[in-house]
Order: C-alpha cells, then sequence, then structure tokens
C-alpha cells in the first residue's frame, strides 16, 4: 500500500478540497475562546465553549427528563423518550426554529458535544460488556440458541437483501470510494435488524413480571448470544469498509479485532480474574485498581480504533474480560449512575441532530427501509413460534420470545450512527431506520400485554391453608429469601413442621432479588441447575447475586438429601419491591401453595439487638398479606437457625381463637408428629363474656375454635403415646391484657425457641388498645408485642394470617392489611402494665 503523501502546498490543498465533488464545508473559529471573563464585560457564554457545552448538557439532559416523564403512563422504555429527545432537538423539529440550531447546537461545537457523548458511550458499552458474561453465553441450552439463530439468522438475510436492492435503485453517481464503500451497507443492514437490546429486553422482562418464566429465560439467553452475534457482524462491516484501500487492509482490521479480543481474555482477564478472588476473600479493591481498570478502557479503545474497528468495539471487549463478581458490581457502581444519566443522552441527542426527515428524498428507498425493518420484525416472531413447536412448547410462548427479541436498543444505533459516519448509509437510510428501531421498540410493549396476559390464566386449587380435612397431605410451602443469612431460620422452621414419607413438605425457594435498573441482577436465570454449585467452588467471577443465588440453592438441596419427605425447587423473582408482591403470589398459585412464609423486615445484631435489613420489606410483607391467595407467616428470626444439632426445638402456640389462630393450631398439630419438639399449646379465655359482634356469630366461631383443639388434642394424645413427643395443652382464664401478657411471660420464662401466634385474635376486647402502639401493623398486636424490643425475648416469632375467600366489593379494614404504619415520634409509649 502506498504512502500517503506529505502535504507542501497548504493552499493549494484547501483550493483542491473546495473546488473537490467531495468537499465539505470549512468552519472557522477561535481556539483560544474556552472560558468567558463574565457577562458583565459583554460576553455571551455561547460564544465560548466551556459555557456551551454546560449549556447543551442542560438542554439534552432536561429534554431527555421531560420526554421520559410525558412517556411515563404508556409504560415505553426509556430507550423510546431518549430517542424522542434527540428527535425534537434535531432538525426535523426545534432545528425548524429560525436560528436555534445556530444559538443552541452551532456546527463549531459539534465536534467536542460529539466527543463527549462517544467518551459516555464508551463507559457504557463497557458496562454492558460488564454484565455479559461469556461462560453464561456458552452454557445456554440447545433450546437457547436455537431461538437465538431463529431470531438473528432470517432479519439478517432480510437487511443483506434489503441492502443490495437498495443499492441497485440508487441511480445518484458514485465515485469508486463511495462504490467499495457501500458494498459493507448490507451487513450493517443485516447487523442492525439481528440486533437485540439486552439491557432494555431485562428491563422489559422485570416489568413483565417474566423473569422466572421459561420466556423470560430463553429470552435473555438469545439475546446474549445475539449481541454477541451483532458486534462481530459490527466488526466485520467496519473492516469490509476498508476494502477500498485494497483486501491486505481489510484483513489487518479483521486480525487487529481477534488479537484485541484474544489479548483480553488471555492477559487482562486473568488479572482481573487474580483481583476478584482477593476481593471475594475480604480484601478491599483500592482506588488505584479501580481507576487503572477504567484507563484500560480508554487503553482499548484507543486501540480498537487505532486497528481500524472502533474505540466502542475495544471498549466492549474490554467489559467483557471483566468478570461480574466484586470488581464487576464496584466498577458498574462507579460510572453507571454518572454515565446513563448524564454523558448517555448526549449520544442520543446527537443521533437526533443527525435525523433529518428532510433528508428523506428518495421515496422507493425509504418505503423499502420500511418494509425490510417490518419484515425482519415479522420474521422474528414467525421463527421464534416455529422454534417453539418444534421443541413442544407453547406458541404463544413462541410468540412472546419473539416480541420479546424485537426490543431494540444502544446496539443498533451505535451500528447505525457508525455506518453514517463511515459513509457506509447515507442520511435517509439513517434517518429511516432511526425511526423503525424506536418504532418497533415500542410496539414490542403493547403487544405483549395482548400476548402474555391472556396466555396466564386464573389458577384454581382447593388447598390454600395449613388446615385440611387430610393432614397428612402434602403441605406445599413457599419460602422466600432476600439474603442467604434468612435460610437457616427458615430450614429450622420446615424441620419443626415435621415432614416425613408420610406426611411430605413440597418446598419451593424464591431468591428475591430487588431489581433496580441494572440488567445484572437478570443473569443469574441463565445459570445452569444448582448442581453446578458442587463443581465450580470458585465464585470469583460470579456476580453477588449469583452468587448468593448458588449458596440459597445449595443449602436447600443440602437440606432435600438429609431430610426425609422433603422436595425442593429453587427460584428467583427479579423486581422493583413496590411490585414484587406480584411476583411471590404468582409463584404461590404456581406451585398451589398451602403457605408462604416471609422473613421478618429486620434481623438479629450479635449483640442481640434488631436492625431494619431494607424498608421497603415491610410494605413488600404487607402487601403480601393483602393478595396472597394461601395461608401467610412472617418468620421473625432471633437465632432460631442456630439451635444446637440434635437438640430439642421449644414451640410455644399461643391460642386466642379465630381463624388465624386455628392455623395456628393445624400447624402445631403437624408439630405434635415431631419428636425433636417440645411442644406447648396455650389457650387464652376471656373470663367475664366475650365482646364480639354478635351472639350468633361468637357461638360459631366458638364450636370452630373447640372443633380445632379437639382435633389437634386427639392427634396429639396419639403421639404422645409413643413417648417420644412431649405436648403440653393448657387454658387460661384472663379478664385484662396484663393478665394476658403475664401468661404469656410465663411460657416465654420456660425458654422457647420459637412462638406461633396468629395476626388478628378472635378475643379482640383484651387487644383493642394494643392497637394504638403497634410498630408493624403486619404482625398483629400480639406478634407485634413479641417481635418488640420492650418484651425482651430470645425466641424468635412465626406471626400466621390465615387465608380467607376475598368477599366481591369488600374492603377489608382489618389491621395491617396495606394501612400505614405509625411513625414511631407519633406512637404512644406501650403501657407498663404490659411490659
Amino acid at each position: 500500500m502506498a504512502a500517503p503523501k506529505v502535504s507542501t502546498d497548504p493552499l493549494g490543498d484547501l483550493w483542491n478540497h473546495t473546488m473537490s465533488p467531495e468537499r465539505t464545508h470549512l468552519q472557522c473559529f477561535y481556539p483560544s475562546k474556552i472560558t468567558m471573563s463574565g457577562i458583565w464585560l459583554g460576553d455571551s457564554p455561547l460564544d465560548f465553549s466551556l459555557p456551551l457545552l454546560l449549556f447543551q448538557i442542560l438542554v439534552i439532559t432536561s429534554t431527555t427528563r421531560a420526554a421520559a416523564l410525558l412517556l411515563a403512563p404508556l409504560r415505553l422504555p426509556r430507550y423510546i423518550a431518549e430517542i424522542l429527545a434527540g428527535f425534537l432537538l434535531g432538525p426535523s423539529v426545534l432545528g425548524r426554529l429560525p436560528h436555534f440550531s445556530d444559538i443552541v447546537f452551532p456546527a463549531r461545537s459539534i465536534f467536542i458535544l460529539d466527543s463527549m457523548s462517544l467518551l459516555g458511550l464508551l463507559y457504557y458499552v463497557f458496562t454492558i460488556g460488564v454484565e455479559i458474561e461469556m461462560h453464561t453465553v456458552l452454557r445456554a441450552g440447545l433450546e437457547s440458541f436455537c431461538f437465538a439463530a431463529a431470531s438473528a439468522l432470517p432479519p439478517f438475510l432480510v437487511g443483506v437483501g434489503a441492502g443490495y436492492v437498495a443499492l441497485g435503485t440508487d441511480n445518484a453517481p458514485k465515485t469508486q470510494a463511495q462504490l467499495l464503500n457501500s458494498l459493507s451497507f448490507p451487513i450493517f443492514l443485516g447487523a442492525t435488524f439481528s440486533s437485540t437490546a439486552f439491557s432494555v429486553l431485562a428491563r422489559n422482562i422485570a416489568e413483565l413480571k417474566l423473569a422466572g418464566t421459561d420466556v423470560g429465560q430463553l429470552s435473555i439467553s438469545a439475546s446474549l448470544t445475539n449481541d454477541i452475534f451483532a458486534w462481530a457482524g459490527l466488526t466485520a462491516a467496519t473492516a469490509l469498509a476498508h476494502v477500498r484501500y485494497g483486501p491486505l487492509l481489510c484483513a489487518s482490521t479483521l486480525v487487529s479485532g481477534v488479537l484485541l479480543f484474544a489479548a483480553s481474555y488471555l492477559v487482562v482477564r486473568p488479572l482481573l480474574l487474580k483481583l476478584a478472588r482477593r476481593a471475594a476473600a475480604g480484601e478491599v479493591i483500592t482506588e488505584f485498581q479501580e481507576c487503572s481498570v477504567l484507563v484500560g478502557v480508554l487503553v482499548a479503545a484507543l486501540v480498537a480504533d487505532a486497528g481500524g474497528t472502533h474505540a466502542i468495539f475495544g471498549a466492549f471487549v474490554f467489559g467483557l474480560a471483566v468478570p461480574n463478581g466484586p470488581v464487576g458490581v464496584a466498577l458498574v457502581e462507579k460510572v453507571e449512575d454518572f454515565v446513563v444519566g448524564m454523558m448517555l443522552p448526549l449520544f442520543f441527542a446527537m443521533s437526533g441532530l443527525r435525523t433529518d426527515t428532510a433528508k428523506v428524498t428518495n421515496g422507493n428507498v425509504a418505503v423499502l427501509m420500511v418494509l425490510a425493518a417490518l419484515a425482519a420484525a415479522f420474521l422474528k416472531v414467525v421463527s421464534a413460534v416455529g422454534v417453539a413447536g418444534a421443541i413442544g412448547m407453547p406458541l404463544h410462548d413462541g410468540m412472546s420470545i419473539g416480541l420479546l427479541l424485537n426490543t431494540k436498543g444502544v446496539i443498533e444505533l451505535i451500528i447505525l450512527n457508525i455506518g453514517r459516519n463511515k459513509k457506509i448509509m447515507n442520511d435517509q437510510s439513517f434517518t429511516v431506520l432511526v425511526f423503525m428501531s424506536a418504532l418497533i421498540t415500542a410496539l414490542v410493549s403493547p403487544l405483549l400485554a395482548m400476548v402474555v396476559k391472556p396466555a396466564r390464566r386464573l389458577v384454581f386449587y382447593k388447598r390454600r391453608t395449613i388446615a385440611w380435612s387430610q393432614p397428612d397431605a402434602e403441605l406445599r410451602v413457599l419460602a422466600c429469601v432476600h439474603v442467604p443469612r434468612d435460610v437457616p431460620a427458615l430450614l429450622t422452621l420446615l424441620d419443626i413442621t415435621s415432614p416425613s414419607n408420610r406426611s411430605p413438605v413440597a418446598v419451593q425457594a424464591l431468591h428475591l432479588i430487588e431489581f433496580a435498573g441494572r440488567s445484572s441482577a437478570l443473569l443469574l436465570i441463565n445459570a445452569s441447575a444448582p448442581t453446578s454449585s458442587f463443581s465450580s467452588p470458585d465464585t470469583s467471577g460470579r456476580s453477588q447475586v449469583e452468587t448468593q443465588y448458588k449458596h440459597i440453592a445449595h443449602a436447600f438441596m443440602a437440606y432435600e438429601e438429609q431430610a426425609a419427605g422433603v422436595s425442593v425447587r429453587t427460584l428467583a423473582a427479579v423486581s422493583p419491591y413496590v411490585s414484587m408482591h406480584d411476583d411471590i403470589t404468582a409463584a404461590a398459585e404456581n406451585q398451589n401453595s398451602a403457605l408462604i412464609v416471609l422473613p421478618f423486615h429486620k434481623h438479629r445484631l450479635v449483640d442481640g439487638g434488631m436492625v431494619v435489613s431494607h424498608p421497603a420489606i415491610q410494605p413488600l410483607n404487607a402487601n403480601v398479606q393483602r393478595f396472597s391467595p394461601c395461608t401467610v407467616g412472617i418468620l421473625v428470626d432471633r437465632g432460631l437457625g442456630g439451635v444446637a444439632g440434635g437438640a430439642r426445638y421449644r414451640v410455644a402456640a399461643l391460642f386466642f381463637g379465630g381463624r388465624d389462630d386455628r392455623e395456628v393450631v393445624a400447624l402445631a398439630t403437624r408439630m405434635a408428629h415431631n419428636p425433636g419438639i417440645d411442644l406447648t399449646v396455650l389457650r387464652f379465655s376471656q373470663k367475664g363474656g366475650s365482646f364480639t359482634g354478635s351472639e350468633f356469630d361468637a357461638l360459631k366461631e366458638r364450636k370452630a375454635d373447640d372443633a380445632c383443639l379437639r382435633e389437634f388434642r386427639e392427634r396429639a394424645n396419639r403421639s404422645v403415646s409413643g413417648g417420644e413427643v412431649t405436648v403440653e395443652y393448657r387454658e387460661r382464664g384472663v379478664f385484662d391484657a396484663g393478665e394476658m401478657v403475664a401468661g404469656i411471660r410465663e411460657v416465654e420464662a420456660a425458654g422457647k425457641d420459637l412462638m406461633v401466634v396468629g395476626k388478628t385474635p378472635g378475643l379482640s376486647a383484651l387487644t383493642a388498645g394494643m392497637a394504638e402502639w403497634c410498630e408493624c401493623p403486619e404482625l398483629g398486636p400480639v406478634g407485634d408485642l413479641l417481635a418488640s424490643k420492650d418484651f425482651q425475648t430470645t425466641a424468635s416469632v412465626l406471626v400466621v394470617q390465615s387465608y380467607a375467600r376475598p368477599s366481591v366489593g369488600a374492603v377489608s379494614l382489618e389491621l395491617g392489611l396495606g394501612g400505614d404504619v405509625m411513625p414511631a415520634a407519633a406512637r404512644p409509649p406501650r403501657p407498663s402494665a404490659l411490659l
């Protein structure tokens, strides 16, 4: 290849450029006008580079936020709002106003603004690479690869075909360089149509509550594979853009991309894995180490750009080399909020400034691009339906996967911008394809709502309570876990319920993961079966969420192996806390659960005190109680999981009467079969009459209570006759709440590991005044008392709320059902007589 000529006549070169048909506009400006001296000296802020850049950033971010706010009721992805904001600021809308573009986006500022946007885009693409683990893609099952291939190859072929047809219909005169450059346009178009935005898709899946379903899992896995395919297509298309310089340079571009990928995995990744192992062992990641990795992003981007691919490709490959463990989480948290909130909107604004409807002049080519984009989207859905039919999945699930894989995002916009900047596609194709990207993404959500929602049938099942006409029938329990420290107490509680081959317990452990906008939380649902945790003890390369999920699954699997009559399945629910109760209730319905066990929103410290784990857990528990399809138990753990192995569990069940307390006795009936339990059931009765709504209701409740306790005593006597079980039943009459609390203290003084109470006691007159100082309404008056620091007990507490069939049009006024919690400052102190 001939070396480029060195210019000896700048003025002659300027004249030749001016007279050339490939000439561009020349802009002259003062390079020293960066900062201003002040408006008091007559300076205008928009005449200087830095004030103008700050003003542009403010305009862009404000417009983006306003567009997101206006589109929020439509529940569209944020990508749509960012595209809309860029379009509004571009020449198609506000740019048509006189002097708007000259004042806000003058040509002399575009270089700086474009460079800033690309810098933000580098780090955003880096975070995408960090959140994608190659081993997650490689270990995806055959079904996932089938969906990925079916959703990528047909649209790619449509893009290639449409690209060549578009080139054939373009009769405009072209130079040899332009002709050779346009040969890579079909590849760019195919990569654009086949791409799927993983980050946008992850948010859609979380909002649609599909994270734990086969549809969500397969869509995430297929989108990861499609992303890798799109980046490979982008690299190939960029290399083909250099074909006009000769095949050697084209091959050199491809080789440089491969070498960069190899260097990232063979040199950078081992070093970062070593750092991740040290961080997992407790070593603090220093600021120097974090900055070194962030500087490495710039180095990789520079090398990729120098090699002829693109700087964005280098940042993405470097992100792939970073293990998604403690190091990856720390780096993402460092840069993501600033990059996504401030820098990424600049890239969308630059794309909007390049989107000009006035450039759409060739109607035939524009219609061809629109039809090709729609055909590619339609083929994705058809291909996904075909794969679903071939593997035996419901066809509507295949349609849902096809629609989800039509989600577009930054990756497609990156491909379009690179194609335009390298003169591979003209302004008309760029404008049409940006519009179609936004349109198809906007249509995905409503179409999914039409497809997914009708497919969700109402689940009807009979057993929704612990109490059942066949006491030895299988008890199905949904055990919810936020973090691994919740597991020991839940396993001990399951052990106390006396599972056996004669009376089995089916457990579904549900790992509750807060979805705060990061797609990395959804990566764990693509993990292999929990058995893989046995053969892969090194967790340094995994994300914190996936590591926790593996630990939780391992603990429940180990319990299943050692306990008789127990079957366990571990799943994950990824959702914002505000709507997480939907995931819990849906999981309970799908499993036909009779009991949901929730961890309390406080956990025990080493000194015995209780501290709030997460403030959103308390309203979550209240919402689950309100909408639950079965009985709900909230477990206040004060060290229940720390009971010494081989020791007998000491359990007390308090009975005041009513529906919730009958569930307590039903649970105690199961416990009575456990030879490792010392069980005490204490029934309270009110002396001097019962203050109930009517005599008929009181008599009905009393008969139900007596029948429940009679069955308990009969079954307990049969168990006690074996000589291995210790069951004590007592009754105590009380006049007021003070005597009631004294009776509870007597039981607790004997040393109990667990106390089981109902949420709403039947003797309402005894607890009527206790609601005034109730700190946790979801526990009820008695449960709140036992869980408070004022009661000073070391026993754990299980508060049970029985399932009640909802009445049409009725509004529950029961304490704690979605009600507001009284602030501590406004709550009166507990009466000293109760303490």
